[in-house]
């Protein structure tokens, strides 16, 4: 697959299959995140990798209680679509369905610069996201936790001794096959 494949074919997945996820596919995958470049090469990024039946069921108890802490957020945002709002809160309930989901932490605390670690690790997100395409696998790249308050419970949770809580990405192998949204105009200039 060519690059540019990868870029415009990717989508946000929230319906997977009960297909599992390789073992080796799962390491590429990670090893494109940690590949990716960071301000001053800090690599700030860890990755808890949420495998197990057990813990992607303890993942999913704290998930859910996201739905309703959004529920504003959403309605704003999808006022005429509340098949979306619906969607959304099944997905935040069970995952849809993903076999692996990995959850991103800033490695530690008290970065001089947080602006330059969150950048860093956007990009080890979209490279993970990027390669999962590659492998036939897809992910959703979900922050509604942290903007409701619930990324602490999740770092206590999974990785107290580690920086914030930043995202998580769903893991597996499709379900659907979302179409595109319309991209929006004036994003940018050419000077």
């Amino acid at each position: 697959m060519e690059t540019k494949d990868a870029i415009y074919g990717r989508r946000s997945v929230r319906k997977y299959t009960d297909k599992p996820v390789s073992d080796e596919d799962l390491m590429e995958v990670i090893n494109a995140g940690l590949m990716a470049p960071s301000g001053i090469n800090l690599q700030p990024w860890y990755f808890v990798v949420v495998k197990s039946e057990e813990k992607l069921k303890e993942l999913a108890q704290i998930t859910g209680q996201v739905f309703g802490k959004f529920k504003p957020v959403l309605d704003n945002r999808f006022s005429k679509n509340p098949e979306a709002i619906e969607e959304t809160k099944e997905f935040l309930n069970s995952m849809g369905g993903a076999k692996v989901c990995i959850l991103v932490f800033l490695l530690k605390d008290n970065y001089e610069d947080f602006t330059t670690v969150v950048e860093g690790t956007s990009a080890a997100i979209q490279n993970m996201c990027l390669m999962a395409y590659d492998k036939g696998l897809a992910t959703c790249w979900l922050t509604a936790a942290l903007r409701v308050g619930i990324g602490e419970e999740l770092r206590q949770k999974f990785a107290p001794d580690k920086g914030q809580y930043l995202a998580m990405l769903t893991l597996g192998y499709p379900a659907i096959s979302p179409k595109m949204p319309p991209r929006r105009d004036g994003r940018y200039i050419i000077i």
